[in-house]
């Protein structure tokens, strides 16, 4: 019984002919109807001539259609094979190499993993799903889609997760590595047998069997072979995992990290080809007219080759006759790899017969071939969620997780990177919109970077004084392209403050921050800090409110001098005193940082001590630079690096610290000789004692006491 084949890019006529040869050729399915369909009228004629030849050459009863419609293409079909190619050579193909080439980035094919197969994949699975969600919806309810385009595995992926429909991935790797490596130890293909698992083009012979026997030691005979120079990359990879890998080496020089990236040694020596698939598509370019004339046959006449190894037709002609085959195929992962991803697409031996395409349960790789597996499947699991969901940070987040981008690029440039190639597709018209994210993260901008952020603030609140005045300053910042109106509800925690206006209705432009003022007064004196809290019904609104906090204070000790001490993460880092001594005042502190590195260009990134002296009352705050160097020396500078003179200084080195002890003039300090003054530090530390990294800690838990003091210590000296 006729049954309805459908060929979607039947324009991609070489492999058109195979496939479609190879169908031919069984009996049973040589009454088939066979429609093609493609984009390209020009390519589609050449399809629809040459399968006209092709069923006159083997005299069968089977007819064509061709169409450029895709629904009425699909509409009845029992089987839908699909190789198409979105975005071709030009533009498509020659972006996603040259624009990672000026990042440095080079690839050798780029068409199933890293920043080339990412952008293959975005622009294909919208295709691949719309091919599926007609099949869904007009095709023959037990069709079968046959998918032959890649990245295989992602759109595979995708066609599960979104529209579900049956379907197989179908590769040539797995038979064609079986007979490379056959002729490779000199044994008949015939009597091989063998057991392969994992993901497409990362797969393994798990079992390569020469009539039952173990043929893995003539695999690693050939390994040593001082004359191979062949598959480098695939059996270096052997050697390294003890398990041959399904596709090619220069496939795999672009999978992993260990290659490429190590430069021009490497790649020479491993024989890595470089932009390989650019120089394979001007080949057939610079060949199309031949080619058009040997597939349409001089004086109609064609050549019709025996049947490949190709699987679509096995499985077909398993299906249609119930001849029960195993073939090798890309499948949702139901259980089949216990160690890899529940859901991602693995290829895996399936049993085809009239009930359909069993695919065989393996169970658990060995781990390190899970372990390199997975580098690639979280790379497809991004970008099948990019594509399916439209967010364009998981872009970013699938070629920051690839093997060989994340070993030669930057976070900046990857970033970038991307940036650039949306933009080139977009503009081609071959990659859809994703939704923006706030610029250089991996975060969504919509419900986060387009939020407007209100806050609150008051300093230097005198709240044990009743009667008080001060400014609450209230900012809005709009980081949105839209101006918004909106509304915010300010109050106070208790009776201690009073505020002249508790409600704001404010008009933030687009990209502004503005700033109102609600004139304060503290009622009633308190010896405890006071929230202020704002409120919007606003959803678009965060708000963040503040704490007005008494006044810090570092009590004088029996010796005059006042203590104070610092911790990092909750770790100690830093303790001492200041105290005054005639016209001076004195700082001793020591520091735990058991690794010194100075960085005297930007000292707050290296190891170091910053002091902050101001006067209540008295404008200015001077802030001083402590730096330690490599030996025993020690520096100090003021925010702009120049060096402070008069300043009397010790230092003294420890295995785990370091103790300074700094005798600053009033006068440089910018404080009188009596009554309290306002003081902070930080210390910057490089290692932490013994176990611990190091960073900034402070004293005051500000950040920004250079240019406000009002939250800094009053030492009561």
């Amino acid at each position: 019984m006729s049954r309805k084949i459908t060929l979607i890019g039947a324009g991609s006529v070489v492999f058109a002919k195979t496939l479609i040869s190879d169908i031919l050729q069984f009996a049973e399915l040589s009454d088939s109807e066979i429609c093609l369909m493609d984009i390209d009228p020009a390519r589609l004629k050449v399809a629809d001539i040459m399968m006209k030849r092709i069923i006159a050459k083997l005299g069968v009863k089977a007819k064509v259609t061709s169409t450029l419609e895709q629904k009425k293409a699909i509409k009845g079909a029992k089987y839908v094979i699909c190789t198409v190619q979105v975005g071709g050579y030009k533009p498509s193909t020659v972006r996603d190499f040259e624009i990672p080439k000026k990042y440095g980035l080079q690839q050798t094919i780029a068409d199933t993993l890293g920043v080339g197969g990412v952008f293959r994949a975005l622009r294909t699975i919208p295709v691949i799903n719309g091919i599926a969600q007609d099949i869904a919806d007009h095709a023959h309810p037990d069709c079968l889609f046959l998918n032959y385009t890649n990245p295989m595995a992602m759109n595979c992926w995708a066609v599960d997760e979104a529209v579900g429909i049956p379907h197989v991935g179908l590769c040539h790797s797995v038979f064609g590595t079986a007979r490379m490596l056959a002729g490779h130890v000199g044994i008949p293909y015939n009597d091989v047998s063998y057991l392969v698992a994992g993901i497409n083009h990362m797969a393994f012979f798990l079992k390569f069997q020469y009539r039952g026997q173990d043929a893995y030691p003539l695999l690693y005979r050939a390994l040593e072979d001082p004359d191979r120079s062949f598959e480098l990359v695939r059996y270096e990879m052997m050697r390294r995992t003890g398990y041959f890998v399904t596709e090619s080496s220069e496939h795999q020089s672009e999978y992993l990290p260990y290659f490429i990236h190590h430069g021009k040694e490497v790649i020479d020596k491993f024989n890595i080809p470089i932009d390989e698939y650019l120089r394979r598509c001007e080949g057939v370019i610079a060949t199309w007219e031949d080619t058009e004339a040997k597939l349409l046959g001089e004086d109609g006449e064609i050549e019709v080759k025996a049947q490949s190894h190709e699987y679509g037709s096995y499985i077909i002609h398993s299906r249609e006759t119930n001849t029960l085959r195993t073939v090798y195929g890309n499948v949702p992962n139901t259980g089949l790899i216990t160690n890899l991803t529940e859901g991602c697409c693995v290829e895996v031996p399936c049993q085809v017969d009239a009930s359909g395409l069993n695919p065989v349960y393996i169970g658990k790789l060995p781990d390190q071939l899970a372990a390199i597996c997975m580098t690639n499947v979280n790379v497809q699991r991004l970008t099948v969620t990019a594509a399916l969901t439209g967010k364009r940070e998981h872009i970013y987040h699938a070629v920051m997780m690839d093997p060989h981008a994340s070993s030669t690029l930057t976070l900046d440039n990857i970033w970038a990177m991307c940036d650039e190639l949306i933009d080139a597709h977009q503009c081609d018209g071959y990659l859809g919109e994703f939704a923006p994210v706030i610029k250089n993260t991996g975060r969504t901008y919509a419900g986060l970077g387009d939020r407007l952020i209100a806050r609150s603030a008051a300093r230097g609140v005198h709240l044990d004084q009743a009667g008080t005045e001060f400014d609450l300053e209230v900012s809005v910042e709009n980081p949105s392209t839209d101006d918004v109106d909106c509304s915010l509800v300010v109050s106070s925690e208790g009776d201690t403050i009073a505020l002249a206006s508790d409600r704001l209705k404010l008009s933030v432009p687009a990209g502004a921050k503005i700033t109102e003022i609600i004139k304060a007064t503290v009622k009633k004196a308190s010896k405890e800090s006071v929230d202020i809290t704002l409120t919007s019904t606003d959803p678009r609104v965060v708000t963040i409110g503040s704490t007005i906090n008494l006044r810090r204070r570092m009590n004088k000790a029996d010796d005059g001098s006042a203590n104070f001490a610092l911790d990092l993460s909750g770790f100690p880092s830093a303790s001492g005193s200041v105290s005054r001594e005639g016209e001076n005042l004195r700082i001793k502190m020591t520091v735990g940082d058991s690794d010194i590195k100075p960085k005297l260009e930007t000292p707050w990134q290296g190891s170091s001590v910053e002091l902050f002296f101001c006067e209540e009352g008295r404008p200015g705050i001077t802030h001083l630079f402590v730096v330690p160097d490599k030996q025993d020396g020690v520096q100090v500078v003021d925010p702009h690096k120049n060096p402070v003179d008069g300043i009397e200084i010790e230092l003294e080195r420890r295995s785990l610290d370091y103790s300074i002890d700094v005798l600053v003039p009033n006068k440089i300090a910018g404080v009188s000789s009596n009554g309290p003054i306002l003081f902070d530090a930080y210390a910057n530390l490089n290692a932490l004692g013994d176990a611990h990294s190091g960073g900034r800690s402070t004293l005051s838990g500000r950040f920004d006491s250079g240019r406000d003091m009002t939250e800094a210590y009053e030492a009561e000296l």
